[in-house]
């Protein structure tokens, strides 16, 4: 996987939470991380801004 913002190269990385864990993808470049819940957040704001 490449990431979004600067192209690099994303792994796979296991995040805590209080309740639970969570996969998510993070940058080796850029430290960008991405899930799910980012990712259905910012397609949500996308979609407010365009009208």
């Amino acid at each position: 996987m490449k990431c979004p913002k600067c192209r690099g190269r994303m792994f796979s990385e296991k995040y805590y939470d209080f309740v639970r864990s969570f996969y998510a993808w993070k940058c080796t470049c850029c430290g960008e991380v991405l899930d799910s819940t980012i990712l259905s957040n910012r397609a949500r704001n996308r979609n407010m801004y365009i009208g």
